[in-house]
């Protein structure tokens, strides 16, 4: 009598909502709409999914959460790449009575005094604050704890002369020019090499063993002029390895950039780091530089590294059976599956994981490759190209930090059925989600068209407004009141403020 009775209520209950409430119930709990279908049962099962549901995600949050936060050593990396990276980039040039650092190179005579006056004093330490002298054990470190683990690398990319196109008037004066570079323009003729009296020839990335670098204002190959500078080298050798380069015009109007690449490892944390020093030689004269510092741990050393990999393959398990769920969901329900915000959602955040799994292998695989390989090699060469191993590094990372969004944002789907009035807040945000849809189109467009006015307008003269893109966020900076009125006054007194007054 009382499975009766309940039949009968829920019968009831069921026959009060409106078809689409129907749907949307089976649809919950995984069931299709038919005449075999028990709505005693589909009601039972929706209350047991969800609460089964909830406890299980519950305990997938902890393990994600924990497994994201255990993989990498945040605090250690941000402390021991800033240090690196104050003591580098913050250098004073030797003999110099002003304040003269890394961000100051503009010309390529400040770029052979940076490599000739900074550079060995930074890598090349021989003794301590008292004048007395290192120990052959103390040689190759840096700050006196942080070991140079392979040989520094000098790689120049060239292009070749072009004719110019210039006016009439100046064909008499003007022939060639200097492109900037690209692929069709690079130069493979061989120049100066070292040790002195040798001849640099030109090798490819697969030789190099080094890959595309997109950091800099243009892309470049991983090809070039590579010079490495052996480990033993001394402070006198390596200035005499920069100096003779700097006599015999290794760079001039051929050249476009130099890389400067080189990798410390600090045993304390565990923690390798990647430095890579861009020099740009522009078109128009200017030498710009800058830097690349990726700090990341390779392989697998003590009990945290493999507990981390441990938690990391759970939570893929855990994913696999989510997919397997939602699977079972398409298959009972149909196309009726894809009429549902929360299993678009659910699909979207499998995407990030597989994103993230690719990311992980391709930096896993070659690292423990290199951890477990023979170091000889190190001595004489750059046997590893870090800064690509890196920016796989921090691909994954960046995945898994966005995807951290997406998993807690899904608990969201679960909190309607622990509180009336979160359901209710659910379910007006969802009915208003058409209107905000709009309203983001509309906000869009009004950005995009006022980051081209403001990029045409001030692009020139304004750092902010240099690139479409910089002047999107230029533009998004301004909404929060960072910006500069008087620059964009001073470029036109009348016409500059009106762009800014009304898109403010």
């Amino acid at each position: 009598m009382a499975k009766e009775g309940k039949k009968e209520v829920a019968t009831a209950a069921f026959e009060k909502m409106n078809k689409r409430q129907q749907l949307a119930l089976l649809a919950a709990v995984g069931l299709k709409a038919g005449p075999n279908v028990s709505l005693v049962y589909a009601i039972d099962k929706f209350r047991r999914d969800k609460i089964r549901e909830v406890l299980l995600y519950l305990l997938f949050l902890i393990l994600f959460t924990v497994s994201a936060l255990v993989q990498r050593d945040v605090t250690n990396s941000h402390y021991y790449t800033q240090t690196v990276k104050n003591a580098i980039l913050n250098e004073n040039f030797p003999g110099v009575t002003w304040f003269k650092t890394f961000k100051d190179v503009s010309m390529d005579g400040d770029f052979w005094d940076y490599m000739t006056k900074v550079i060995p004093k930074y890598l090349y330490p021989e003794e301590w604050y008292n004048g007395q002298p290192f120990s052959t054990d103390e040689l190759n470190y840096v700050l006196h704890v942080n070991r140079l683990v392979q040989a520094p690398r000098l790689r120049q990319l060239r292009v070749n002369k072009q004719d110019c196109a210039v006016p009439p008037r100046l064909r008499k004066i003007l022939s060639v020019c200097y492109p900037s570079f690209a692929p069709e323009n690079e130069n493979k003729t061989a120049i100066t090499g070292w040790p002195p009296g040798e001849i640099l020839e030109y090798r490819t990335d697969q030789q190099l063993q080094t890959s595309r670098y997109s950091n800099g204002l243009l892309p470049y190959g991983g090809g070039g002029f590579a010079l490495d500078i052996p480990l033993y080298f001394n402070k006198s050798q390596s200035l005499e390895f920069f100096t003779y380069l700097k006599a015999n015009k290794w760079t001039d109007l051929h050249t476009r950039a130099v890389f400067f690449d080189f990798v410390l490892y600090n045993p304390d944390n565990g923690l390798y780091l990647s430095v890579r020093l861009l020099f740009e030689f522009l078109p128009y004269g200017q030498v710009r530089p800058s830097s690349q510092f990726r700090a990341m741990r390779l392989g697998f050393s003590t009990l945290k590294d493999y507990a981390a990999v441990l938690l990391d393959a759970i939570v893929y398990l855990f994913v696999l059976f989510y997919m397997v769920g939602d699977c079972r969901k398409l298959i009972a329900m149909g196309r009726g599956y894809w009429t549902h915000f929360w299993h678009w959602f659910n699909w979207v955040n499998y995407m990030f994981f597989a994103i993230t799994l690719v990311h992980k292998l391709n930096f896993l695989l070659p690292a423990l490759r290199y951890i477990n390989s023979d170091g000889d090699l190190d001595i004489q060469q750059a046997s590893l190209d870090f800064e690509s191993l890196g920016w796989m590094y921090y691909q994954s990372v960046n995945w898994q930090a966005f995807n951290n969004i997406l998993v807690w944002l899904k608990a969201f789907s679960f909190l309607k059925f622990l509180s009336a009035g979160v359901a209710n807040l659910a379910y007006t945000i969802a009915l208003a989600g058409k209107d905000c849809g709009l309203f983001l189109v509309i906000f869009i467009m009004v950005i995009f068209a006022y980051a081209q006015a403001f990029h045409i307008s001030f692009g020139t003269d304004i750092e902010e407004y240099k690139t479409l893109l910089d002047a999107v966020f230029g533009l998004f900076k301004t909404l929060l009141g960072d910006f500069d009125f008087e620059a964009i006054k001073l470029i036109n007194p009348y016409l500059g403020p009106l762009p800014f007054i009304t898109f403010e």
